[in-house]
């Protein structure tokens, strides 16, 4: 077999390179390798190990390449070694070994000139549009006019797709990797272990066996940018009471060494700290050989595995690593982890704690070890990768794709592990089975993923690492929806059982529908009924008026997929009030929209739910009426409902308040909700106690007006602001 190989090479300055090198004499004498390499400067080295071709990415030579059985694509997330790379995978199909699942930086630096008007920034432009939808133009123009920062871009827009375009397959090195890309059904996926020989490449012997002050710490590596967390270390290390028990050398290039250097030495580090910039190979090792801890941090990631990791543990050398990505799913014994939003507190702690055991260390780095050992193989790695290619060349792979949903049903979860298998099963035992459950896990930090491993095949699942906004989390589905039409739950919903049934067949008959709406259901955490809302009697028309004066409920509603994309999707900016924000956008652009007369799914109402800042959702909801009654040419009946809505809005917000025992601020709500109606005082303290009243049925309970009436935040609220007035 003959394989075309487009890598990095040696001396390129990324590990990629250097993975490549590795595993090289593993392959086997019957496989002709041809490593492609767009630079002129490659290793002398290689060129006793493998037949090398250079190649110009804008002229390639496509006689020479089709000569090869198949093309083996490494793609990561720098254009300086992976640019001309993809570049080429998208004129000739191969084989893409995934190296960064997340390759936003990879297409930024492809297209520098990308914050500019120009081609740079059209490109990266349709890229985004292409493979992220017409929902993300909003943060482009936010992004554009520098109100959204790159790493938001990046943790919102992976760009993974883009780099896969035109793929035969994809090899992956890691399980987080693997099942986000096998549940997509778009290509092959194979997962193996990055590969590493069990011992350091450039052997060096320990000096001192025995472990003595003050300690070695190392970071190195490819030290581009704040990502790998040096800033952060070095103000950690500064404020250790005990920092001069260790002394910290730093290998690699620096993104910003002047700034590095002058933070240790505004942190008066000048005599615990020595950066030494590029080193080669073998003095790395020899570094490595002599260190007793390693910090191997980095926020956010490319979800890459590390090959650096790798290295350290060759050295049998334990290691500080961040909580995410490839190093969330290593053993708690092998690593210490470090949460990206506690980190300064952790790494004060491990220090600390390495001080008071550092035996304990040690073998966390031999178990290190033995992993490495166990599952990196290179010989392993080399043989699976030449079967998987042979079986996509001969198309015997197993490779099933399942029938295209009818419906998507988004559920946004945020540390609702109690109730998300509810949530889940309402679905399973949905009479209409033609379905996909897509799961966006809002950074949870709870049970939420034990929660979900008995429904690994029925889920398709995503993770934010860090808290994103609802907006950005449905939107997200959105992108990953392959259904006609999608339904939104929150973790503590669940259908009844023939709700997807008769929704689908309310569409199938009126095919021109963009949203159906139906009613829902409170129950009590016992799933007994409290009430049922059911807004069409009141408001028999499914409009405009409809959402400005009734209560709404997302997770009650079916959208058209088309619709949600005409429409942008929901709006980034937006916390709370995005369900309203999307359905009065939906009425501008004219979309057909029908009541469902029947109550279909269920909002559990339990003492430990939660509820947000007032304040924040009123601020939320009067932005969104604004921004809504600024368009042009709005009928007056529509734009005087703005002062109603926002009445009934905080009148609403303050019975919540009430419930709470939050009397303070209840009363702040019906002060302010003042501001908003023509009554007069004695009207107002009627329809306020007779609103009450409604609510506390809605949640099937009785209202005792008297109680209220006692209330001293109630008094002074009639005393201060109705009778005073009246």
């Amino acid at each position: 077999m003959k394989i075309n190989w487009f890598s990095p090479l040696l001396p390129a300055k990324t590990d990629i390179a250097h993975y490549t090198s590795r595993i090289l004499t593993s392959f086997e004498k019957n496989i002709e390798l041809i490593l492609w390499s767009d630079e002129n400067n490659w290793s002398i080295d290689l060129d006793k190990k493998a037949n090398i071709r250079w190649y110009d990415p804008n002229s390639l030579s496509l006689s020479e390449i089709n000569q090869a059985d198949i093309n083996i694509y490494n793609i990561g997330n720098n254009a300086l070694f992976h640019g001309s790379i993809w570049k080429v995978s998208q004129k000739q199909p191969g084989i893409v070994i995934l190296h960064d699942i997340n390759l936003h930086y990879l297409f930024t630096s492809l297209f520098p000139h990308y914050l500019e008007s120009g081609v740079d920034q059209e490109a990266y432009k349709n890229l985004m549009v292409q493979f992220h939808g017409a929902m993300c133009h909003q943060d482009l123009e936010k992004f554009f006019h520098h109100q959204l920062d790159w790493g938001t871009m990046a943790e919102r827009y992976p760009l993974t797709y883009a780099g896969l375009n035109h793929a035969l397959g994809v090899i992956v090195h890691n399980q987080e990797a693997f099942q986000f890309l096998k549940q997509t059904q778009r290509w092959p996926v194979l997962y193996i272990p990055l590969p590493y020989p069990e011992q350091p490449i450039y052997s060096v012997s320990r000096k001192n066996q025995k472990r003595t002050q003050p300690y070695k710490l190392i970071i190195f590596g490819h030290l581009g940018g704040t990502h790998r967390r040096v800033q952060v270390f070095l103000e950690a290390f500064a404020n250790f009471s005990e920092k001069f028990s260790f002394h910290l050398d730093i290998y690699g290039e620096i993104w910003d060494k002047e700034y590095i250097s002058n933070l240790i030495k505004d942190f008066g580090l000048e005599n615990l700290v020595t950066l030494h910039g590029f080193v080669e190979e073998p003095k790395l090792d020899a570094a490595l050989a002599q260190a007793d801890l390693v910090i191997n941090l980095r926020y956010p990631t490319g979800g890459e595995a590390s090959g650096s990791q790798l290295r350290i543990w060759s050295h049998a050398l334990p290691t500080l690593v961040t909580q995410i990505g490839w190093y969330a799913n290593l053993p708690k014994n092998v690593v210490a982890f470090v949460r990206h939003d506690h980190e300064i507190e952790d790494i004060q702690q491990h220090l600390h704690n390495f001080l008071a055991n550092p035996d304990k260390f040690i073998e966390m780095g031999k178990r290190g070890k033995d992993i490495l050992i166990r599952e990196h193989s290179p010989l392993l790695y080399v043989d699976r990768v030449i079967k998987f290619a042979k079986a996509i060349k001969s198309d015997h792979i197993n490779f099933e794709i399942t029938q295209k949903p009818k419906v998507s049903v988004v559920i946004l979860t945020y540390n609702s592990s109690k109730y998300l298998p509810q949530a889940i099963e309402s679905i399973l035992q949905q009479t209409y089975k033609n379905y996909e459950i897509i799961i966006v896990d809002n950074a949870s930090i709870d049970d939420t993923q034990v929660a979900l491993q008995p429904y690994d095949s029925r889920i398709r699942y995503t993770r934010y690492d860090q808290h994103q906004r609802t907006s950005v989390a449905y939107n997200r589905g959105i992108e990953m929806t392959r259904g006609d039409f999608v339904v939104f739950l929150h973790a503590d919903h669940h259908l009844l059982p023939r709700q997807l049934e008769v929704q689908v067949t309310y569409f199938e008959k009126n095919n021109s529908l963009g949203l159906l709406c139906s009613g829902f259901r409170r129950v009590n955490q016992e799933k007994e009924l409290l009430v049922d809302i059911e807004p069409w009697h009141e408001h028999p028309q499914l409009n405009c008026q409809t959402f400005l004066s009734s209560s709404i409920f997302l997770g009650g509603m079916m959208f058209s997929r088309n619709w949600l994309e005409w429409v942008g999707g929901f709006k980034t900016e937006l916390d709370y009030a995005e369900d309203l924000d999307i359905v009065l956008r939906l009425t501008l652009i004219n979309c057909p929209m029908d009541w469902l007369r029947q109550v279909g799914v269920c909002e559990h109402l339990y003492p430990e739910k939660t509820k947000p800042n007032s304040p924040i959702i009123i601020n939320e909801i009067e932005k969104t009426l604004s921004l809504f009654l600024a368009q042009p040419d709005l009928p007056d009946e529509i734009v005087s409902l703005r002062n109603p809505s926002l009445y009934k809005i905080l009148v609403r917000e303050a019975f919540d308040l009430y419930q709470l025992g939050k009397t303070s601020e209840m009363a702040a709500l019906l002060k302010q909700s003042l501001l908003y109606t023509h009554q007069s005082r004695g009207e107002v303290i009627s329809d306020w106690i007779e609103k009450f009243n409604c609510y506390s049925l809605q949640y099937g309970e009785k209202f005792n007006a008297y109680e209220l009436s006692q209330m001293t935040d109630w008094k002074n609220l009639i005393l201060a602001h109705i009778i005073r007035l009246e």
